[in-house]
């Protein structure tokens, strides 16, 4: 490796640590928006009406703005996929520490894992799966307490990181058909009518309902939009930079993020079980990116809610 190649792979590995570091603020406002009383479905609505806005003018500007709506079914599976996963996930911080949330959604790479030899026929062996069944078990023990204090919300992070997971899954289908930017701009469009839609016809629902936002709510709510179109551009181009592979690990610093976070602004300390469980989690997803990275090269990095 020349030394050009070596200094674009360290500016990728500090584009993505930074957007590590920088995602969990996303989190950390619909918390701050959910706590002061705007709705999780009017959060993820202003979320994605707010990518679409932000991307537009970048798309302009790079020559980029096409529409390929080929494979429309499996565009609007994996749009309703992310939208259920930070409704989910929104609602789960709204309750739970941040660090908690992010924690056992991180057992996604597990569930996509099981995904993949489900619908792809990958093989999996006894050691990975005995990697899947301790990452699980790190998240029941995160899961636990949670339960005790904020009942079935606790396990909404799961069901988070099944979604996420289906996405996943979808993503790799287009991973070569439609640049990353383009996709994301294009799953805004499905995502704003389809909250506004659920949002007009359940006023009434626990986590749908609309409000008129006060402006340091609106503040937050484009603060929200755009830390997340930073942070998704930071993911884009830090993988430009860097092999997937070699970013993936890197991912985990989501929730040294979180934790951080959650105890300066909301005081949450994590447990000591918090803590087991968290080290179980990442250790398993550690293992299973070496093991399906071994011999061949990853072509992909999450980009969540």
């Amino acid at each position: 490796m020349n030394e050009d190649s070596i200094h674009k792979t360290e500016h990728g590995i500090g584009l993505m640590c930074g957007a590590m570091l920088l995602l969990p603020l996303l989190d950390c406002l619909a918390k701050l928006l959910g706590q002061g009383g705007i709705s999780s479905g009017q959060i993820v609505l202003f979320r994605f009406v707010l990518q679409v806005l932000f991307l537009l003018p970048v798309l302009i500007i790079t020559n980029q703005l096409k529409f390929n709506f080929e494979y429309l079914g499996l565009q609007i599976l994996r749009a309703i996929a992310m939208c259920l996963t930070t409704f989910c996930f929104f609602i789960a911080v709204k309750h739970m520490p941040l660090a908690d949330s992010i924690s056992i959604f991180f057992v996604e790479p597990m569930i996509l894992t099981l995904l993949s030899v489900i619908f792809l026929g990958e093989i999996i062996r006894v050691r990975r799966i005995i990697a899947i069944i301790i990452g699980f078990i790190g998240a029941l023990i995160i899961i636990r307490p949670q339960f005790n204090s904020v009942g079935i919300v606790a396990f909404l992070p799961l069901i988070a990181a099944f979604c996420f997971a289906v996405y996943m899954l979808i993503t790799r289908f287009f991973s070569e058909k439609i640049l990353p930017i383009q996709l994301q701009f294009q799953m805004g469009l499905i995502i704003s009518p389809i909250m506004l839609l659920l949002i007009l016809a359940f006023p009434d629902s626990g986590d749908l309902y609309f409000t008129n936002p006060s402006w340091i709510e609106l503040q937050l709510l484009f603060s929200l939009g755009l830390v997340a179109m930073i942070g998704h551009l930071m993911i884009v181009f830090a993988t430009t930079k860097a092999p997937a592979n070699l970013l993936a690990p890197f991912q985990y610093l989501e929730i040294v993020g979180a934790t951080i976070l959650g105890y300066f602004i909301f005081n949450d300390i994590p447990s000591y079980l918090t803590f087991v469980g968290i080290g179980l989690i990442v250790t398993s997803g550690i293992y299973l990116w070496y093991r399906e990275n071994q011999g061949k090269s990853s072509t992909e990095i999450k980009i969540r809610t």
